[in-house]
């Protein structure tokens, strides 16, 4: 760890970005080394599992290599994380990155690069999928159906499924365009639960709610999320002026002097006596200044085969709290990139 320092980036990949502390190499890597599987004079690695990484990685899919990455990674590096707990960044590309893209991820720590898809289950076992926290898929737009705004996601959809048929444990965030198509994410035949959401589901489209996939299981989870939340957010910035800025900060893309930042923590059955999020808020405010705006429905996912949970199972929920800055000393265990789909949840 001696090698990482804490810096300002110095090459980023668009106009406009302002400097964010984050970690650094001291010295940036080889071009040759960020690629994770290719052998190079440098190292002679041939999957993730080589590495010996002491952290869990995080596996970004996507098929090109676009600047929102850059993004990504940042919070994912912030100065506020202690040295030791973080995560390899693996980029799954379908299209080789350009220079420019690899030098502006060069000076990061743990962040490598690999050509794939999730489509080939031998591609997500080089990138260590066995060994993820976390493996966000960034909409397929190249390859989706074009014809019909319904089909924009079948290949995203199709191929997490079979992700999720493989590796049912996995923890995985999917970004689709159509909020509708959210049902179709980690279908299980015959769960009963799923099929009584569904019919709840439908009520609330009779009533006109515009957020009825609210109750299902995996948009409650935080593994899938609508590109359009985001629209529809930025949409209100026409009249409020701050909303681009305030989201930035929330989201860790920028800091500004003396502000918070995104973190998450575990809500389990030891603090099922504060029985209601009001009650909750009032706690967290009172105690550690942290505000919650968000709380996650989480399944145990280790139980593979537990395809209709009961109400009542050990499913916990975890908070998305944001921090004050005077508060880091104590932090509950920071942002995963998971908490970047949380913001828009909640407009």
């Amino acid at each position: 760890h001696h090698h990482i320092v804490k810096g300002f980036p110095p090459v980023s990949p668009y106009i406009g970005v302002s400097p964010t502390l984050c970690y650094l190499l001291k010295e940036k890597k080889p071009l040759c080394c960020l690629q994770l599987a290719q052998v190079c004079e440098h190292c002679s690695y041939r999957n993730a599992k080589e590495y010996n990484w002491q952290n869990k990685t995080i596996i970004l899919a996507a098929d090109y290599a676009s600047n929102g990455i850059y993004n990504f990674i940042i919070p994912l590096r912030a100065h506020f994380r202690s040295k030791t707990s973080l995560n390899p960044i693996i980029l799954l590309l379908e299209r080789r990155p350009d220079i420019a893209f690899l030098d502006s991820i060069s000076y990061f720590p743990l962040v490598y690069w690999m050509l794939g898809s999730i489509d080939c289950l031998d591609d997500l076992l080089r990138a260590g999928i066995t060994l993820a926290e976390n493996v966000v898929v960034v909409n397929k737009e190249m390859s989706n159906s074009a014809e019909e705004d319904t089909l924009a996601d079948c290949n995203t959809i199709v191929a997490v499924q079979t992700m999720f048929k493989f590796f049912p444990s996995i923890k995985s965030i999917t970004e689709l365009s159509q909020s509708s198509n959210m049902r179709f994410m980690q279908f299980r035949a015959h769960d009963k639960y799923a099929l009584h959401l569904s019919k709840m589901e439908k009520r609330e489209k009779e009533r006109g709610s515009h957020i009825s996939y609210m109750f299902r299981l995996p948009f409650a989870a935080g593994s899938v999320f609508s590109a359009s939340m985001l629209d529809t957010l930025l949409y209100q910035a026409f009249v409020k002026d701050y909303v681009i800025t305030f989201v930035r900060l929330l989201l860790g893309i920028d800091q500004a002097p003396g502000s918070g930042f995104l973190t998450s923590m575990k809500i389990t059955k030891d603090d099922m006596w504060i029985r209601t999020y009001g009650r909750l808020y009032q706690k967290l405010c009172s105690t550690t200044c942290e505000i919650p705006i968000g709380i996650y429905r989480t399944q145990d996912t280790s139980l593979a085969d537990s395809s209709h949970p009961d109400e009542d199972n050990d499913s916990d929920g975890v908070g998305v709290t944001y921090r004050p800055k005077s508060q880091i000393s104590q932090c509950l265990g920071c942002v995963q990139n998971q908490n970047s789909t949380v913001m828009l949840k909640l407009y």
